[in-house]
């Protein structure tokens, strides 16, 4: 059961502080396209899968966002002539000029391609990119110091293949993550569809297969989402794609060459060869499926004791149906380690489906970096009641942002809107870590009703003070 507290809408909107002028304004019940704030543009059209980390960062003063151009142009409807280009763009924090440069053109028309960023301790950047699992190339390139704009001679890494035509073994998504000041990994989707990885130890120059991480069962094989503490890196995974399985959800944790479970177990060593015996299911289970409960991770972070924490979404009425007739009633669910056992509770209601057959895809969330009691939603339901959120703007049912807050580690929830009456959907939203005072909030605003090869959306942000 949702145990919320929540503010009437027209209340809320009244005393939302706009950052664009510093001042207050009270915007009426049917205002259309609220947002809580001064809207920024980042690019015209893009959007991005939510397996690939970090796809936002804060560096050098810019906000740095990456995205794969649709086939059609947000503003117009039309054509666009760059399709499929992967982009880096860039919103300078002090003057507020934005800036988009192309990483690779016409690389794939596939929000699975966008890029994952690192930091590098010279202060350049280093990207990395694939395409959806049609080859065994992973692609990355350097920036130049401190200038996210300007980027070096795209490199290519082979993953290896096992068995021929190597059709299980193609890659697909990034994930960077540096231990300590030293070696970087890649974790990524590779040998027979699992989590496989690859590391440098030249801060990103050349790269080195790893191994094998986990096996899942048969068929897309675990999906992963990653966080990093120190020497130790966080996963939660499922068992393989929830319209294959009524997925559980599991946790567990990389630290010095070795698998742990959640209480410090050791499982066994990280595989170093395409080969493993290790499974989904040996980690620490966090929330066990079935079929009127089937999980889906949104995000992972950490609290301020440095335990994990983790946003996901459950698919509530899906017993029995094919592909395409579910995913009317999906719920936003959290859950947190206490130190000795998982914690976990329904907290809110996430609405539809994005769009038929893939029935536990919703609008996703994030988990606020630096306040594991924060987070932001995207649903087309009221988050405690479930109704319909219908736009007072154009009478139809859109995809709007809130803020949930909590003081009880996630047992009771105070949801803000970001956005209201809105005329299009806001979907994906994304916190970067940020040592500053403000939240910067980006999300893909727009539509997204068919599959990751075709959406229509601008890649937005919002800056938000601590008044807020």
């Amino acid at each position: 059961m949702i145990r919320s507290q929540t503010f009437l809408v027209l209340l809320l909107l009244a005393l939302r502080t706009a950052v664009a002028d510093d001042s207050i304004v009270p915007p009426a019940a049917d205002t259309h396209d609220y947002v809580a704030g001064k809207l920024i543009t980042l690019n015209d059209n893009g959007g991005w899968s939510w397996f690939m980390d970090e796809r936002v960062i804060v560096a050098d003063g810019k906000l740095i966002v990456g995205s794969v151009r649709s086939v059609k142009d947000f503003n117009s409807g039309k054509p666009d002539p760059n399709w499929g280009n992967v982009e880096v763009s860039a919103l300078d924090l002090a003057s507020g000029t934005v800036a988009s440069v192309v990483l690779d053109t016409h690389f794939e028309q596939d929000d699975h391609d966008g890029p994952a960023f690192l930091p590098l301790q010279d202060g350049r950047l280093l990207a990395v990119y694939t395409r959806h699992g049609v080859e065994r190339k992973v692609f990355y390139r350097q920036s130049a110091p401190h200038d996210p704009l300007t980027w070096g001679e795209r490199h290519e890494f082979d993953s290896p293949g096992v068995t021929p035509p190597y059709r299980q073994d193609t890659v697909t998504y990034s994930n960077l993550y540096r231990v300590g000041s030293g070696r970087i990994y890649n974790f990524y989707r590779g040998v027979d569809h699992d989590p496989n990885y690859m590391f440098s130890d030249d801060d990103g120059s050349t790269w080195t297969y790893g191994g094998r991480m986990m096996m899942g069962r048969n068929g897309y094989s675990p999906y992963m989402k990653y966080v990093q503490d120190g020497e130790s890196i966080h996963f939660v995974a499922t068992e393989d794609h929830p319209r294959n399985f009524d997925n559980s959800l599991y946790h567990g944790m990389i630290r010095a060459g070795k698998l742990y479970q959640t209480n410090g177990t050791e499982l066994a060593p990280l595989s170093t060869t395409t080969d493993t015996q290790v499974h989904t299911w040996d980690f620490t289970r966090v929330f066990p499926g079935d079929a009127d409960n089937v999980a889906w991770m949104v995000d992972i972070e950490l609290d301020a004791q440095r335990r994990p924490v983790i946003l996901f979404s459950v698919q509530k009425d899906g017993r029995g149906l094919p592909p395409r007739q579910g995913g009317a009633d999906i719920r936003y669910h959290y859950a947190s380690w206490n130190g000795e056992t998982w914690q976990q509770q329904e907290i809110a209601y996430a609405g539809t489906r994005l769009y038929p057959f893939e029935d536990d895809y919703s609008g996703l969330g994030a988990i606020d970096p630096s306040n594991a009691n924060r987070i932001f939603i995207s649903t087309d339901a009221d988050p405690v009641t479930g109704e319909p959120l219908v736009s007072a703007a154009d009478q139809r049912r859109h995809y709007e942002l809130f803020e949930g807050t909590t003081a009880d580690h996630g047992t009771t929830w105070r949801w803000t809107p970001i956005t209201a009456n809105s005329t299009v959907d806001n979907l994906r939203p994304l916190v970067p870590r940020w040592s500053d005072p403000r939240t910067a909030l980006v999300w893909m605003r727009g539509t997204y009703k068919h599959n990751h090869g075709q959406w229509t959306t601008a890649v937005v942000a919002l800056m938000m003070s601590p008044e807020q």
